[in-house]
């Protein structure tokens, strides 16, 4: 079947995004409303606890990655964008009733899992759909996320408006329902619905025999880094009975492994915790730093959107891009982390609506590009078998660095009384990323040369085990 034929997967991700990290990316509305409301029985003003449980939706989605990626080997992505949308809405409905914010601590989190759930497998469903046009498919789905983040915090502002807090998170909760819709529509690939005998695989090399690419996608334990060769028979998919190498797999399959047989792979993950710092202590403090310069709520609402729309722009013009070779994957991404790194301080000191706007289109389509190639690079590094795992491993690291920097944004706001402090140390924290990657480029191709280091340009990934690049002696 052509890759033209699976349009419609792409419809359906581009959906669950702006329905989960969408909606992640507008709880800066609610931000303002909960601490209105809790602000007076915390510590401070509140800026710091409300602002981390705000974050904690984003924070925990990127966290269960490494979950959904394993649930989504051994069930299907249909079943766990199901359970994911189930589980979001109810995080929601019972936040409604939520008469003290330690209720609160346990619901948005669950909402976060849930959202979690839904988002990294489809993600993962475009890995396995699409091959040649991979980058578009991916930028294309990964819009998604831009259009929620453009009409979430709108509709949101409304709901509050008209309905108070509590009866618009009732509303949204109907609404991140529909993701339960969007799950029962991707139907997984053809491989999936035909019998595996039997699969021989490699745990130190990766080489498999009488394997398919869906089949051994968990449990290739590649120690390509060196190590002895043991082979483990992988039969209807099911694990293998010994405790030992049932571990391996599980390692495997969240991607944890990767971290010893992967020295590029390994050497990128401290660029995946610098580089969510900027895009997340925004869209949490931004409509609050807005209303205190005077600006409107619903003014300061549309500063949320105007970084969905310039990420709308990055995310669906980056496949376009690299697939055309005009752009070489490390150069756009070390340009949109400095250029989210530098607008962030602007906007602790401006006081016209025109440069919170100017700002908050920098940062949306820095963070358009950098959270789009992070999805480029890790399969360019992993590549398609162990992607899952790899790319579920990368955003737990980047949820650490997200609900971390909000805290210490938080806390530096409420021991300084203002946003320069906590927008400075995340600004820095996001260009220290840019810098790392254009080292890392530097070393793996001119110091260290590695072919598990992205190319130039496209195709970014192995197409299989079996045609995996000869490593270097001792690599």
């Amino acid at each position: 079947m052509g890759e033209g034929q699976n349009w419609p997967i792409v419809c359906a991700a581009f959906v669950t995004q702006a329905l989960t990290h969408g909606f992640a990316g507008s709880m800066g509305v609610f931000y303002v409303e909960w601490k209105k409301a809790f602000g007076e029985d915390l510590p401070g003003d509140g800026s710091s606890t409300i602002g981390w449980l705000t974050s904690s939706v984003l924070g925990v989605l990127l966290t269960t990655a490494p979950i959904s990626g394993a649930l989504s080997h051994h069930f299907g992505v249909r079943p766990v964008i199901m359970l994911g949308g189930s589980l979001s809405a109810l995080g929601l409905f019972v936040s409604s009733f939520a008469d003290t914010i330690h209720l609160l601590f346990f619901t948005v989190p669950l909402t976060g899992f849930g959202c979690g759930l839904a988002y990294t497998s489809s993600i993962t469903i475009i890995t396995k759909y699409f091959h040649k046009h991979f980058a578009l498919a991916s930028g294309i789905t990964s819009t998604g996320i831009s259009v929620g983040v453009i009409t979430l915090p709108i509709i949101v502002q409304a709901l509050v408006n008209y309905y108070t807090w509590r009866n618009a998170v009732m509303i949204v909760a109907g609404i991140i329902a529909q993701i339960m819709v969007c799950g029962a529509l991707m139907k997984p690939p053809p491989k999936l619905d035909k019998p595996e005998e039997e699969t021989k695989v490699n745990l130190a090399v990766g080489s498999n025999q009488n394997c398919d690419q869906e089949s051994c996608a968990y449990a290739r334990i590649s120690a390509e880094d060196g190590g002895e060769v043991e082979t483990v028979v992988i039969r209807n998919g099911a694990l293998p009975k010994e405790p030992r190498k049932k571990f391996l797999v599980i390692l495997d399959s969240l991607g944890i492994s990767l971290i010893w047989t992967n020295r590029v792979y390994a050497c990128t993950l401290p660029m995946f915790f610098l580089n969510g710092t900027v895009y997340a202590t925004c869209i949490v403090y931004i409509k609050e730093r807005a209303e205190v310069v005077g600006i409107s709520d619903y003014n300061a609402a549309l500063l949320i959107s105007t970084i969905g729309i310039s990420g709308f722009v990055a995310r669906a013009g980056h496949g376009r891009l690299i697939d055309k070779k005009i752009f070489h994957p490390t150069t756009l991404y070390a340009f949109a982390n400095f250029l989210a790194g530098v607008s962030l301080p602007i906007i602790a000191v401006s006081e016209q609506y025109a440069m919170f706007v100017i700002c908050a289109a920098n940062i949306g389509f820095g963070a358009g590009l950098y959270i789009a190639l992070n999805i480029v690079l890790v399969r360019g590094i992993v590549g398609v078998h162990r992607f899952p795992g790899g790319m579920g491993l990368a955003l737990l690291i980047v949820a650490t660095s997200i609900m971390s920097t909000v805290a210490i944004a938080g806390l530096l706001l409420d021991y300084t009384g203002d946003y320069m402090a906590g927008f400075l140390y995340a600004g820095i924290i996001q260009g220290l990323s840019g810098v790392w990657i254009l080292i890392s480029h530097v070393v793996w191709t001119k110091c260290i040369k590695d072919p598990r280091w992205p190319p130039p340009f496209p195709p970014l990934c192995r197409r299989g085990p079996n045609e995996a690049t000869e490593l270097p002696a001792g690599a």
